[in-house]
């Protein structure tokens, strides 16, 4: 296998029982870059820096009818003038045509794990006579590689999660994306949960699981439920009154 993740689930003992919990991810999504700095400062405030994730969603407006902001060099210059947000692990999310075009960008401002589409790959592989799938996705695998960076396949509610099993050996990590990439604030599709079990009960693969789109304290339990590893909050959190709280609700689930 390419990178190896643990499951991202922590424990502690309570009354002689293992109590397990997700991981939880802030998600920022937005096109302004004072909202991005915003929210990633008020996320550090919600764990000590080097353990906790935060993930910037990425939407190019071509993959997804929705553009985000989409500016490696100012993420970087952030990070640089900012001692504390250097501490930070930052999970990109690439809802992008051209992953493998921009991946070394987001190398370089700090990405920890890098996260591109089954569906943008293949698209564009479909398009060239020079490479397939398998080149794609090991030209990026090698670039996060080179860098000590964590690398994920996600794929979209319409694609089956079985499309990606001839990939396990390589990936260490899959995104289930449970609404349409791009706008944050959707509705969590319950057919989500029926990928989550499929990859937790096949017998060949111990890949980890992250869930991604309308995520809530309910959907949340039934994810867990479901053998999830990791969740990826945006509306629920940065729309609540107290966003520590939210983020630390879920976590306690």
């Amino acid at each position: 296998m390419g990178i190896l993740f643990d499951s991202g689930k922590t424990c502690f003992e309570s009354c002689g029982e293992f109590v397990i919990f997700m991981k939880i991810i802030p998600a920022v999504n937005e096109v302004d870059f004072s909202k991005i700095k915003e929210k990633i400062e008020k996320a550090a405030e919600f764990f000590p820096s080097a353990e906790g994730w935060i993930q910037i969603d990425i939407a190019d407006g071509k993959f997804t009818p929705h553009k985000t902001w989409n500016n490696p060099r100012a993420l970087r210059e952030l990070r640089i003038q900012n001692s504390e947000l250097r501490k930070l692990n930052l999970e990109i999310h690439l809802m992008v045509e051209n992953a493998e075009e921009v991946v070394d960008d987001w190398i370089k401002a700090g990405a920890k794990r890098i996260i591109v589409h089954h569906e943008s790959v293949m698209a564009l592989a479909k398009k060239s006579s020079d490479n397939n799938e398998i080149d794609i996705l090991n030209f990026i695998l090698s670039k996060c590689e080179a860098n000590n960076v964590e690398f994920g396949l996600a794929i979209n509610p319409d694609t089956a999660v079985e499309e990606l099993l001839p990939h396990v050996d390589k990936i260490g990590f899959i995104q289930i994306l449970a609404v349409n990439p791009g706008l944050a604030g959707q509705q969590f599709k319950a057919e989500t949960l029926k990928k989550i079990k499929f990859l937790k009960e096949n017998p060949y693969t111990e890949i980890v699981v992250e869930v991604d789109g309308g995520i809530n304290s309910e959907i949340a339990k039934l994810c867990k439920e479901a053998g999830a590893d990791i969740l990826v909050s945006a509306s629920y959190i940065w729309n609540s009154k107290n966003p520590k709280e939210a983020f630390e609700e879920l976590s306690r689930i």
